[in-house]
């Protein structure tokens, strides 16, 4: 059990560093930041470690850039959905950030 949960704790410092590295060289070389990226993805999903939601939240699905407001991504506010619009300036996907919870609707008759 002690093994299996040191296993996990070094796979997530590894996501953490692919990451940081990841973000360091975005600016320079957006090709070998999108491999951080993969190999970041890939031990994730080989060790069952998630990948935190402040990590999970900057980077596009579909070609795994790490998404820099004004450098790889166009960040906009649909302020009455209430989330953040990340547009990915390499694939053009959206990534859609709540910064508030939905508003659930009541149904008449329940008291």
């Amino acid at each position: 059990m002690e093994r299996g949960r040191l296993i996990k704790e070094i796979a997530a410092e590894r996501i953490q560093l692919l990451y940081n590295l990841a973000v360091g060289t975005v600016g320079r070389d957006a090709d070998l930041s999108s491999e951080y990226v993969k190999t970041l993805r890939r031990i994730s999903a080989h060790y069952k470690v998630g990948i935190p939601d402040r990590i999970k939240d900057t980077i596009c699905k579909e070609c795994n850039l790490v998404l820099v407001p004004g450098l790889t991504a166009s960040v906009r506010l649909a302020s009455s959905k209430g989330y953040l619009v990340y547009a990915c300036k390499r694939c053009k996907k959206e990534n859609h950030i709540f910064y508030k919870a939905p508003v659930k609707k009541r149904t008449a008759g329940k008291s």
